[in-house]
């Protein structure tokens, strides 16, 4: 179960991320890793049996927090969006990943190419 919640954060990471290269900056790396973080919590707190609205809830503080923090780095390369706009297509991300099921387990994304 935390093997493929690792898997379905990392996977959610890189459909986050538009642009050549991953972490060219340290505004970018931060965001790229809240990003992860926040879908990865999201998952995890449906699987455990939290509604969607609720995990996306209690995820969302740290997300804010870590967002702003790199956005000050003022270096950003890829990151360019603003928090707001980047916790959205987290939120889009995890409920597409991870609200297919009750638990979380069984994922609709196709992920025989990975």
């Amino acid at each position: 179960m935390v093997g493929r919640l690792v898997m379905v954060a990392t996977l959610a990471s890189g459909l986050l991320v538009t642009g050549v290269a991953w972490g060219q900056s340290k505004c970018d790396k931060g965001i790229n890793k809240a990003s992860a973080k926040k879908v990865g919590c999201i998952c995890k707190a449906i699987s455990k049996g939290s509604t969607l609205g609720d995990a996306i809830t209690a995820c969302s503080t740290k997300f804010g927090t870590s967002c702003t923090k790199g956005k000050g780095k003022n270096d950003c390369v890829v990151q360019t969006g603003s928090c707001g706009n980047k916790e959205v297509e987290c939120d889009n991300a995890a409920a597409s990943l991870c609200a297919g099921s009750p638990s979380g387990a069984f994922l609709d994304a196709d992920l025989s190419r990975f």
